[in-house]
């Protein structure tokens, strides 16, 4: 089969597209599913698994990749409920920019009739993400309001989403003000474009209410303590990543004056630690994908040749939204 395989560590990275072997159905583990991949989302987090620098290791050679969307071809003795040819999305540690992958049964979710692949490839991450993170690890509640840091890539678009859903005001805040229309799109009540100095103050400037009750912050670095001084008392701090490359020092007095709490959320050990609740997550996000409160943004579609150049662009910060990779089998070649 065809994938993109990673061969030394480091970024950028001389990765290319080539022949690996494809999983055998009769090897599968028991609480395994193979998948024939029809689409696969692009994440930051792969930049970091391609350097050699996240927190999960993988092994050379390796195919890249953590989120995709495509159909069960088999299924282990231990899966049930799925069956042959029905859509899924789901979660892997490496494998997703492949015609073929495998999944654990707790990492995935199947795929509504009407959300297209392209969707599909880009839901499971960044939803089950801003979810968890927000009610479960910030108990945002209705009428609170959401500072989202790093609002328009694809976790922080999708947080906005989940935060009105929820009945938060929602502030987005991004470096670049070409960004704004897109993380206004998504249903931010407010935008500001920040990227260093005192975000109350330019939060104050563009007119909007300084006080927060949520920092969801994707960024790090200085960004973090920045926006931890526009909390209210008792206000909540969920660290979900470092985009900016560096881990945020937080001074302890503000912490503690404030009361603030300071969470973090990985989401990817939720899904087989606590797979019920995983279950139930997506439950709510489909039905509020169903009735029309949450609008994946995909901000490009590319081929499975073109992921290693468009990994490099996002990780610049050039896209609002999502990328997407679609990968398609090769005519003559076999299903």
């Amino acid at each position: 089969m065809r994938a993109l395989l990673v061969r030394e560590t480091g970024w950028p990275n001389r990765m290319q597209v080539a022949e690996v072997p494809r999983p055998a159905a009769q090897a599968l583990d028991a609480d395994s599913v193979l998948v024939r991949v029809r689409a696969a989302g692009l994440n930051f987090a792969d930049t970091l698994s391609i350097a050699g620098s996240y927190q999960e290791k993988q092994q050379l050679p390796f195919v890249p990749g953590a989120e995709l969307c495509g159909e069960v071809a088999a299924v282990g003795a231990g899966v049930q409920g799925l069956q042959l040819g029905e859509r899924v999305m789901g979660q892997v540690g490496a494998g997703a920019y492949a015609e073929w992958a495998v999944v654990h049964k707790d990492r995935l979710a199947r795929v509504p009739a009407g959300m297209p692949d392209t969707q599909a490839a880009g839901f499971y991450i960044p939803y089950g993400t801003a979810l968890c993170a927000l009610r479960e690890r910030g108990r945002l509640a209705a009428g609170e309001t959401l500072l989202v840091l790093g609002a328009a890539g694809a976790v922080g678009l999708a947080a906005v989403q989940v935060g009105k859903a929820l009945g938060a005001r929602v502030i987005g805040v991004s470096r670049s003000p070409a960004k704004r229309e897109a993380v206004m799109q998504a249903g931010a009540d407010a935008f500001v474009a920040w990227s260093s100095g005192d975000l109350k103050d330019a939060l104050g400037k563009a007119g909007v209410d300084p006080g927060v009750d949520v920092v969801l912050d994707m960024v790090g670095g200085d960004a973090s303590a920045a926006a931890m001084r526009c909390l209210n008392f008792e206000g909540r701090l969920v660290v979900v990543g470092f985009t900016s490359g560096q881990a945020p020092a937080l001074r302890a007095n503000h912490i503690l004056v404030k009361n603030i709490d300071i969470v973090g959320c990985y989401w990817g050990p939720y899904q087989q630690l606590r797979p019920v609740q995983t279950r139930r997550a997506f439950d709510t996000l489909l039905a509020w994908y169903g009735a029309g409160l949450l609008r994946p943004q995909i901000a490009d579609s590319v081929p499975l040749e073109g992921v290693a150049h468009a990994l490099e662009q996002l990780a610049c910060g050039a896209y609002a939204g999502k990328v997407v990779a679609q990968i398609s089998i090769p005519s003559g070649a076999s299903e």
